[in-house]
This record gives C-alpha cells, sequence and structure tokens, in this order.
C-alpha cells in the first residue's frame, strides 16, 4: 500500500505508463489517502489498471461527476471515462444505439433528434449525467411513465471485472437468454465492474407535445388524480405537483387563482398526435374527477421550458428529498407537514417523478426566511417523520440484500481491487 512520497511517486509512473502523462493527476500532496484521477482512453487501458491495482496497493473507482467528492479509505485510482465518448453503431430499424459510457444523455440525444430519435422522456438534471452513471448508480428520477425505467431501455453492457477480463453481455431476445448479469450491473457502484459501453432501446421522437395545468382542492387530490390518469394507463412525459407555498415561489410573476390549501398539477403528454391527445384527455378528466378545474396555459408553458428548454428555476435547492410507493403518497406528506409545523418550520413542497414505483417528494423547510440543510435538527426530525410514515431516503436499498451483495462481490473481487466503498 503505498505510503511514503517515495511510493506515490512510483504508483504515479505506473499509471502515466499505463495511460499517458497527460490522463493521469497525481494526488494533493500530503493527503492522508492519495487519489489519483486517470482517464484512460481504451478498454484495454482500464483493464490493465484493474490487473495492476492489486501490485499497486491501490483499488480503482470509477470516477462521477456528482458535487459531494467521495470519501477514501484506501489508496484510490479514479477512472474517468470522458475519452470514452462515441456512439460504437446506431441501429435505425432495431432502434438499438451501442454507446460508450462516457458521453452524456444530453450528448447522445442531440445526436439522435436530427434522425427523429430520442432516449426517452428522462429529467435533463439525469440526462446530464454519463450513461455510465445514469446506469451505475441508484438514484431516483430515471423514469418516465412514457417510456419505462431507463434501466429496462439497457440491452446490453460491456464491463471490465475485478480480475481484468472484458465481459460483453449478448444482445438476444430475452426469451433466448438466461440469467441477466446486465441487470447485476446495473446499479451497483462498480463494485462488481467497471461499465465500458452500453446498447440501448431507442424511441421515435415525439411527433407532438402538449402541455396542460390544473389546479385541485389539496395536494391529496392532486396525487389521487394523477394516480387516477396512470390507472386508466395515461402515459404522461411528465407530471408534477405543487403543494400552494411551492406554486406562489416557483411561479411568482404568473396569475396562479389559487385558494387556500390547493395545489397546481402540470402534466406533460407526447407522442403520436392522437396518442399524445388522448392521454392529455386522461389526465384532464382525472383531474376534474378529483374536483379540479383548468388553470393557466402559461403556467405549464413555463413548467415546460424550465424543464426541457433550460429556462431557469428561480427557487433553491431543496431541503431533502424522499420518495414513497403510491398509497403511502399523502400519508408522507402528511407526516411532512406535520413535523414541519411541530418544529415551527414554513414548508414548500413538490411531488414528481411518478412511475409504477411511486414518486418522489422534493422538501423545503423554512426557518427565518432560509432555508435549512439536510443536517439541520429540525430537517431530520421531518425526515424521521417521513420515514416513519413509510417514506424511503434516496437510493435506498433493502438491507437483506447485505448478504448476497457481499457473497457476489467476495466471487467476482476476492481482494476488493473495485470500489470497495461502493453499496455499503
Amino acid at each position: 500500500m503505498p505510503e511514503s512520497g517515495r511510493d506515490v511517486d512510483a504508483v504515479t509512473r505506473a499509471l502515466v505508463d499505463l495511460v499517458g502523462r497527460d490522463h493521469v493527476t497525481a494526488p494533493t500532496p500530503g493527503a492522508t489517502t492519495p487519489v489519483w484521477r486517470v482517464a484512460p482512453g481504451s478498454v484495454v487501458e482500464i483493464a490493465g489498471l484493474v490487473r495492476a491495482a492489486p501490485g499497486l496497493g491501490v483499488v480503482v473507482a470509477p470516477a462521477g461527476s456528482g458535487r459531494r467528492p467521495p470519501v477514501h479509505a484506501r489508496p484510490t485510482v479514479q477512472t474517468s471515462m470522458a475519452r470514452l465518448c462515441h456512439v460504437l453503431a446506431l441501429d435505425e430499424r432495431s432502434l438499438t444505439a451501442h454507446v460508450q459510457v462516457g458521453l452524456t444523455g444530453v450528448d447522445l440525444e442531440a445526436q439522435l433528434v436530427p434522425r427523429g430519435l430520442s432516449l426517452g422522456d428522462y429529467p435533463p438534471a439525469v440526462m446530464r449525467s454519463t450513461l455510465g452513471g445514469i446506469v451505475a448508480v441508484r438514484t431516483h428520477g430515471k423514469s418516465s411513465a412514457r417510456t419505462g425505467f431507463f434501466e429496462d431501455n439497457v440491452l446490453g453492457v460491456s464491463a471490465v471485472l475485478a480480475d481484468g477480463r472484458t465481459i460483453h453481455t449478448r444482445i438476444a431476445p430475452r426469451r433466448a437468454t438466461g440469467p441477466d448479469l446486465a441487470r447485476a450491473l446495473c446499479g451497483s457502484e462498480g463494485a462488481i465492474g467497471i461499465l465500458t459501453s452500453l446498447v440501448l432501446r431507442l424511441h421515435r421522437a415525439p411527433e407532438a407535445r402538449f402541455a396542460t395545468a390544473y389546479a385541485l382542492p389539496s395536494v391529496a387530490a392532486a396525487v389521487a388524480a394523477v394516480q387516477l390518469a396512470l390507472r386508466e394507463e395515461a402515459a404522461p412525459s411528465g407530471v408534477r405537483i405543487y403543494d400552494e407555498a411551492e406554486a406562489r415561489v416557483h411561479f411568482a410573476e404568473l396569475d396562479l387563482a389559487l385558494g387556500d390549501g390547493e395545489a397546481l398539477l402540470v402534466a406533460g403528454t407526447a407522442g403520436p398526435t392522437d396518442l399524445a391527445a388522448c392521454d392529455r384527455d386522461l389526465v384532464s378528466s382525472a383531474a376534474i374527477a378529483e374536483g379540479g378545474r383548468l388553470a393557466s396555459p402559461a403556467l405549464a408553458e413555463l413548467w415546460w421550458r424550465r424543464i426541457h428548454g433550460g429556462a431557469p428555476t428561480p427557487a433553491p435547492t431543496p431541503t431533502t428529498q424522499l420518495m414513497a410507493t403510491p398509497g403511502r403518497l399523502v400519508r408522507v406528506y402528511g407526516a411532512i407537514a406535520a413535523a414541519a409545523a411541530e418544529a415551527g418550520l414554513a414548508l414548500r413542497a413538490h411531488v414528481s417523478r411518478f412511475d409504477a414505483d411511486g414518486a418522489v417528494v422534493f422538501v423545503t423547510l423554512v426557518r427565518g426566511g432560509a432555508v435549512l440543510a439536510e443536517t439541520d435538527p429540525g430537517a431530520v426530525a421531518v425526515v424521521l417523520a417521513a420515514e416513519g410514515a413509510g417514506a424511503f431516503p434516496l437510493g435506498a436499498r433493502s438491507l437483506r440484500l447485505d448478504g448476497y451483495l457481499a457473497a457476489l462481490r467476495t466471487a467476482i473481487d476476492p481482494d476488493g481491487v473495485l470500489s470497495p466503498e461502493a453499496l455499503t
């Protein structure tokens, strides 16, 4: 294990030999735990790094683009996939694309749109990440009622395992395959293998898009309307519910015409014109059935420009984000509101990213005009109340999987070379 400056220099030289001087960033001098950042330009170089890691006394982990710097307990080589950013093959008849993992969703979409194709209706915040990052991490929001979960559109993967071997999962009809190794690699955070390329299912670009807004008596009524529309098999490309306080912040420049305690529901539909119109009508009838009424079209248009057109959102980053299943959404929101009131906090919230598993509640807690950090004791109390009502923290996984994950990692990576701090 590298400890002295001489050891660090030796690892740096070895990494330069593997990927080139221009693609290695040495550790910060005096760092307690050295971290190198490298940008391999090929699968062969990634495999070479992984094979060399045990002898160099380092572990290897993919370098994400997240804002929070990772904490490392062991000397680590972070691999940036920025140079692996190409479309390897595009099959417009089968609607598939073979792409390297360093390409962002936005950049791939820019190449697909001129061909009348699309990855799907995923939030721009997700699409700005690399494709490898989207697939490899356990995060919310990677789904659309219209195009499904992002992982469901991964037809095959290529990856480097802990011993340097490269694997490619077979691209074939599901009836012709056995255990799905691609699913094990998705969400593994680099702990089972380092993803290098993906084969993705594509979709035809929508012929038409509609955006509509509704005012409903309460957040509970708005949630019921969305769930009713989904039960009627509406497939909106985007849906969001704002409570009254959140709506007044997000749409301060427009006439909301919301009464006390009312909620704003905005929905977008897309696809062939007739289907997009049918989905819009299903959402509309559900909203009316729950006591809603049409709101100003300007509200829906502004919302759509913000999530897909790059228009800035005026509100600060929410305090926290919590997931809940369909049957618990209303209860969770109620628990959040009650806990915030008990703590003397002002609450704003919106509910978004609806899919078959539920939705995400974006919670903003305010004290004295300032938005609370997630670590504030008042915010912690609200989160605990929400979890007591059935909410899940972001990236939650079942602890029952720990034994399975430990056995799988031991079998695949007995020396703990790949991302040892992931999935813990």
